[in-house]
């Protein structure tokens, strides 16, 4: 079994406001959002990733054509509290270990993602939005920072934490606040660890030739997970990793991506 596959079985654009039965939701606070400027870029495993599973292939070119904002961060707890206060949808299970407000939601489905995006005037960014936001323009790089994985950089790897706090070493045993690392070019947290993230497309194979604004299949089986975890080896934090997934875990949030409503970032 491929590392991105075992590690998940040990953790186990744009739609209308929610309604409640009293009417329009509360309107969601500001969650951070960052501008993505339209761009082509090559999707998929970069030349020479020993790690290349068949689904990341074929590499391919993607022109997403209109500019979009995508959260800085992923939801937390505290943000996804205020969509279950202010709807009446129901809480995700708590995960099994401690999580502070500022940690990122876990064990919310797609459907729950949904919603959540829907309500915050948006919707789950398409998978290659992601990749493109993930990557920060730059097609090269195995993962959203370089080639080589790093806990200065990235949440994961659970077998390898708490061994101590120096440079280097992984600081957190579950999920970490969000924003504890750097952020990539583009201005964003975590596009790789800490936890996977819901993406709007169901799984299917990447097409052979250049496409723009792709969507994925309009119906599935299985929709997609992006970015890794806490729980994955390194081989699943690289920017073309992908995973067919359906259900609620705890190394499963997300972020959401909506259409833009003004200039924050000017991303190039």
């Amino acid at each position: 079994m491929r590392p991105v596959l075992a590690a998940l079985c040990l953790g186990a654009l744009f739609s209308v406001a929610t309604m409640t039965a009293q009417g329009p939701a509360p309107a969601p606070p500001d969650l951070g959002w960052v501008l993505v400027l339209p761009r082509t870029f090559a999707m998929g495993c970069v030349p020479g990733d020993a790690d290349c599973g068949p689904e990341e292939l074929p590499r391919h070119p993607v022109t997403i054509s209109h500019a979009f904002e995508l959260m800085a961060a992923e939801v937390t707890v505290a943000q996804f509290r205020m969509f279950t206060q202010a709807t009446g949808a129901a809480a995700p299970p708590a995960p099994r270990f401690p999580q502070a407000d500022d940690h990122p939601v876990v064990n919310v489905s797609w459907d729950d993602a949904d919603a959540f995006c829907a309500w915050a005037g948006g919707q789950l960014p398409t998978e290659a939005a992601w990749e493109l936001a993930a990557r920060a323009g730059e097609s090269t790089h195995l993962y959203p920072w370089g080639d080589t994985p790093s806990h200065d950089r990235a949440n994961y790897g659970a077998d390898e934490c708490c061994s101590g706090l120096a440079a280097g070493e992984d600081r957190w045993e579950n999920t970490a606040p969000v924003r504890s690392f750097p952020a990539n070019p583009y201005g964003l947290f975590d596009m790789g660890g800490n936890v996977w993230e819901w993406v709007a497309d169901w799984f299917a194979p990447y097409p052979a030739g250049p496409v723009t604004d792709p969507t994925g299949p309009p119906n599935g089986a299985l929709h997609l997970v992006r970015g890794g975890s806490w729980l994955n080896f390194p081989a699943a934090l690289r920017a073309s990793s992908r995973l067919p997934f359906t259900g609620q875990v705890s190394n499963i949030g997300f972020r959401c991506a909506r259409r833009p409503v003004g200039v924050r970032f000017a991303v190039r």
